[in-house]
């Protein structure tokens, strides 16, 4: 929203106020985690923060991680973790090995975009 602030004509002050808008963001998440930690949906939502609004990939994976570890977790953050993992340059082989291991567990677990990410790794 902040780009497209019609009222201020100059591109790096909506720049600015962008990225002062994404930490409130991930303070509030972050603040809502210390205060709820058993949440999961917390974690992923600062999870889908870093990988949209910051495309940190590795900080993405670590919370999807970390949600997919608590009780309530959505069956698709283990999933996410591998793919935010598959994208963070340098840690391909692992996201690989997570990957692979996915595709193993059964049909359930082999949609597009796994099968994509794990061709795309063994290129």
């Amino acid at each position: 929203a902040a780009m497209n602030d019609q009222t201020q004509p100059r591109l790096a002050l909506r720049v600015k106020a962008q990225r002062e808008y994404f930490g409130l963001g991930k303070d509030f998440l972050e603040r809502g985690i210390k205060n709820n930690p058993d949440r999961p949906q917390l974690y992923e939502a600062l999870a889908r923060l870093y990988r949209e609004k910051y495309k940190d990939h590795r900080r993405a994976s670590e919370f999807y991680a970390r949600a997919a570890a608590l009780p309530g977790a959505a069956t698709y953050d283990r999933r996410f973790s591998a793919y935010e993992l598959s994208y963070w340059e340098g840690h391909e082989r692992e996201a690989y090995q997570r990957l692979r291991s996915l595709y193993d567990e059964g049909e359930q677990e082999r949609l597009p975009t796994l099968i994509s990410r794990l061709k795309f790794l063994e290129d």
